[in-house]
């Protein structure tokens, strides 16, 4: 290992708001953080309700139970890229169980469903899992662009890639968010994973919900993204300015910033932060 990639460090932050149309909050979002480790989670929850807030939740709690119980910071460390790939397939896959057989014992529930995009950062190396139309992009420090990393599974989208329509028509599409993949569709839930993703020192990554991409476009969250060093204002900017755009779904963002410097004195236990109802309180009054 290089003495770039030992000196680099991630810091990391996640916003989840309820926007200002909708009653309450199906998205849920978590960032853990151990020694040189990050996970970042996005889950937009579906089916209304305490349907998609439940959905969204067990998709969380079930992948972060998955890679946390099962191996030490210096086990991640170890691994192979392969296994850790296989590792966050079969946190997805557990989280997709956990919803299935919750909607099965609460018949109410029926049809709940929850996008999914991860993110597990191991100092320098990235690698992602991903089902719906949550996003995570890649904005590069050093020559100021932007990428989108995942693809929406959307049936807008999946025309677009066929070129029956143009991006601009797809953008206006009324049936935009429409997925053909989520957790808690079927038993079989087919997962995108992507590795070889690199972070070098003054990146971001930034995992989002539609209802941040709703409002805000790419070149304005790589704007964002660049303005500011700490993730935490970063994720507040993007939500403010969703907001201020009418916030017509619920907002989730989780920034990581790549760092270099100094090391910051190691912490004496692990960094884990749920925050998947900070912002909750509406940011103008509710339609009755």
């Amino acid at each position: 290992m290089s003495q770039a990639e030992r000196a680099i460090r991630l810091s990391a932050s996640g916003l989840s708001d309820r926007g200002r149309s909708r009653q309450n909050n199906e998205d849920r979002v978590l960032v853990w953080q151990r020694e040189a480790l990050v996970l970042a989670i996005v889950a937009d929850g579906m089916g209304g309700a305490m349907a998609g807030e439940e959905a969204s939740r067990l998709a969380v709690e079930g992948v972060a139970q998955s890679l946390n119980a099962a191996s030490s910071a210096q086990a991640y460390a170890a691994m192979s890229e392969e296994e850790l790939m296989d590792r966050l397939m079969d946190g997805v896959r557990r989280a997709n169980s956990d919803i299935l057989r919750y909607a099965r014992l609460h018949p109410e529930l029926k049809g709940m469903g929850t996008t999914i995009t991860l993110a597990f950062a191991n100092g320098h190396h990235v690698c992602l899992a991903h089902v719906g139309d949550s996003r995570a992009y890649l904005v590069d420090g050093h020559d100021g662009s932007i990428i989108q990393l995942t693809q929406d599974h959307s049936f807008v989208h999946a025309l677009m890639l066929a070129g029956h329509i143009t991006l601009e028509e797809a953008e206006q599409h009324p049936m935009k968010h429409v997925l053909y993949r989520a957790l808690g569709q079927s038993e079989d839930v087919d997962v995108d994973l992507l590795s070889g993703i690199y972070l070098n020192v003054g990146d971001r990554l930034v995992l989002c919900s539609d209802g941040l991409t709703l409002h805000v476009s790419p070149d304005e969250i790589l704007e964002h993204a660049l303005a500011h060093n700490e993730p935490e204002t970063i994720t507040r900017g993007l939500v403010n300015l969703a907001n201020a755009r009418g916030g017509k779904d619920n907002i989730s963002v989780v920034v990581v910033v790549a760092e270099s410097a100094t090391p910051l004195p190691r912490m004496g236990e692990d960094y884990a932060a749920d925050f998947s109802h900070e912002g909750d309180d509406p940011t103008s009054p509710l339609r009755s």
